[in-house]
């Protein structure tokens, strides 16, 4: 190994330290603002350049300058210095300007420290398992870089390096395995992270629907949430999952009015089997339980909402797994309210004048409300509606008007948004409700993939002895659409259509992309899932009842024994200590000059180097041209005697304990 503080790093030393930094502060940058990102890859090529031509380190004006200036940028960036946000954006910036003050072996430490830091805080973006890999890779480079600094100069250390960090790894991982497993999991994290706002950067669902908003998620894949059936699946007509239920309407917008009075609680009474199903939820930074149309029950603290909506305590701001219970026959708040009345009636005054007239002929040419939408079904059917992505502008005084007599296409969002307003311009309560539609079964695991691209939206009406019931006009303008996932981009209708497309290269592709995606869900359910409530299963199962008593005994018997295998392994892999005093002695003078910046080339004679260094220390170089000269006397002369070796040795004590 290297001698401790052997000195200025070198330029491929201290390249390695700019190629790891870049490394592990990629993920961030690639998250930061398109500002600040930029700043931090010019710091960085900037670093390799000064590097790269053997520059001298920036004075120290200018360092304390650059770092008021990073600040500057930040505060000015983001509007801030605190947040989650804000100081990951220090924390790499602050590392890339680190890198300009490679003069010791202590900086190459504190750089390595820096990008361990750094590398640690990239959970805080993501917990996926494509994060986890690249925490891998970024560990292995840290240990790589670090053995290959601490190395002596010589054929095969890049090599050897790599295969000491890969040694150190794998001795690592069952400690950490052990860890994982048997320490204490705690119900809540052990302190709060305020995040920033908008921080999760995804957008699902949201308690506002306007034309084209279901529309732009559908032309999104990625997964919003993951179920697995407690049997078979409910059939692909029945494959709705409820999110948000809109009551108010105003400037062809639906939403939930804040200054509203909160409604009662939604009574659901199951008339069938009921369905137990186990719902992954990729985070949203919304607070909506998304469940299987009509949720009992979760296994999570959670509130019903007026529509039967089941909403967390908090926004989702992490990948959650929980467990509910849903009828897909039910009695929907069979008596209704009059508070829920009135706002199911609402209307803007003397709004959409054709739409108010044709849901007047409507109820008139029907005497229930059954009739009613049955006939409203059938009249949507019977005009030609086109069911589509792109739909045309509507005019912005009466869309409805517009939507229902001239442009006659659009997404769900529009035919929900169309029935409902019709059915309260009849005098029947509606409301718009939106979650997903269908699902995808994976091909490597038993569950189900419902995606960004099932977004869907439909209306409920209320009926008399019966509650509310979902009308789905979509059904009507494209039955394709029902039930099965939706078509890529590419076709602009949206009607439904092979998922999986044609061609062995597009097949290869899905079965890769539904691979990665089965890694995933066993990624999420056996390690992001592992809490206290699957950690105490385990533990039964192992005969350990009690978590807080025998868990910690076991976990910390383990991390000892563990560690005094490590340090048993480690005392036998260290360099074994010469018995040779003078060597000893003078390896001490060697560790001395290396600490003042003067180490010695491995090749190098003692003689040559005392004669080099020399004539830079005018006070001490003449005794170390001397003590050179003593040592390789007394250590290569077999007739050296007893009183020359203990001289030698006062001699090397003597030198360093000097000022150097």
């Amino acid at each position: 190994m290297r001698p401790r503080g052997a000195g200025y790093p070198s330029r491929t030393e201290r390249l390695a330290l700019v190629g790891l930094a870049v490394f592990v502060s990629a993920g961030h940058i690639a998250h930061l603002p398109i500002g600040l990102s930029g700043l931090a890859l010019l710091l960085f090529c900037w670093q390799g350049w000064a590097h790269w031509q053997g520059r001298p380190p920036p004075p120290g004006w200018l360092r304390g300058g650059a770092t008021l200036g990073v600040f500057a940028c930040v505060f000015f960036g983001i509007g801030q210095l605190t947040g989650q946000t804000a100081g990951v954006a220090l924390l790499a910036l602050m590392t890339t300007l680190k890198l300009s003050e490679l003069q010791r072996q202590r900086d190459t430490d504190i750089v390595l420290l820096l990008c361990c830091f750094v590398l640690a805080t990239e959970f805080l973006v993501s917990q996926s398992l494509a994060m986890a890999l690249y925490l891998v890779a970024g560990l292995l480079a840290i240990v790589t870089v670090f053995v290959y600094i601490h190395t002596l100069a010589g054929p095969g250390r890049l090599r050897h390096a790599m295969r000491e960090a890969a040694t150190l790894t794998v001795l690592a991982v069952p400690l950490a395995g052990l860890c994982f497993v048997l320490f204490p999991r705690l119900p809540g994290p052990l302190w709060h992270l305020e995040r920033d706002k908008g921080s999760a950067g995804v957008t699902g669902l949201t308690d506002r629907m306007s034309p084209g908003a279901i529309s732009q998620l559908a032309r999104s894949q990625r997964v919003a949430l993951r179920a697995r059936f407690d049997g078979p699946a409910p059939p692909p007509g029945a494959r709705y999952w409820r999110g948000p239920v809109l009551w108010d309407y105003a400037d062809n917008t639906w939403y939930n009015r804040a200054d509203r009075p909160d409604l009662p609680a939604a009574t659901v009474v199951a008339q069938g089997p009921t369905r137990d199903v186990t719902i992954t939820l990729e985070p949203r930074d919304q607070p909506w339980l998304i469940a299987l149309d009509t949720p009992l029950s979760a296994d999570r603290e959670y509130s019903v909402a007026a529509g039967a909506t089941l909403i967390a305590e908090a926004p989702i701001n992490e990948r959650i797994r929980y467990r509910t219970r849903s009828a897909l026959e039910r009695r929907l708040d069979p008596n209704l309210s009059q508070a829920a009345r009135g706002r199911a009636l609402t209307l803007p005054f003397a709004a959409n004048p054709r739409t108010r007239a044709l849901a007047q002929r409507l109820a008139d040419e029907t005497s229930s409300s059954p009739a009613l939408v049955e006939r409203a079904m059938t009249w949507f059917a019977a005009h030609d509606f086109v069911y589509t992505l792109r739909p045309p502008a509507t005019s912005t005084r009466n869309p409805v008007d517009d939507f229902l007599f001239h442009t006659r296409a659009g997404f769900c969002e529009h035919y929900a948004g169309a029935m409902v307003y019709l059915m309260r311009a009849a005098g029947v309560p509606a409301r718009v409700v939106t979650g997903y539609l269908g699902a995808e079964p994976a091909l490597y695991g038993d569950y189900w993939i419902v995606r960004d691209a099932n977004a869907h939206a439909w209306a409920e009406v209320w009926q008399a002895g019966t509650g509310w019931v979902r009308v789905d006009p979509t059904r009507a303008v494209a039955p394709g659409r029902i039930g099965h996932l939706p078509a890529n981009t590419a076709d602009d209708t949206g009607v439904a259509g092979n998922a999986r497309g044609n061609g062995p290269l597009t097949e290869l592709f899905y079965r890769g992309r539904m691979a990665w995606d089965g890694m995933n869900a066993a990624w999420n359910q056996w390690f992001l899932a592992y809490g206290p409530a699957l950690q105490q299963g385990l533990l039964q199962r192992l005969g350990l009842k009690s978590r807080s008593g025998g868990v910690i005994v076991l976990t910390l018997a383990a991390v000892v024994l563990l560690g005094l295998a490590s340090l048993f392994m480690l005392w036998h892999m260290r360099p074994a200590r010469t018995r040779d005093r003078v060597l000893r002695a003078w390896q001490g003078v060697e560790r001395s000059m290396a600490r003042a910046g003067r180490p010695r080339a491995p090749h190098e004679p003692a003689s040559r180097w005392a004669a080099r260094v020399a004539p830079a220390m005018p006070r001490n170089g003449p005794e170390l041209v001397a003590l050179a000269a003593a040592y390789e006397a007394v250590r290569y002369d077999p007739h050296a005697g007893t009183a020359e070796r203990h001289d030698f040795q006062r001699r090397a004590r003597r030198f360093r304990r000097r000022r150097l």
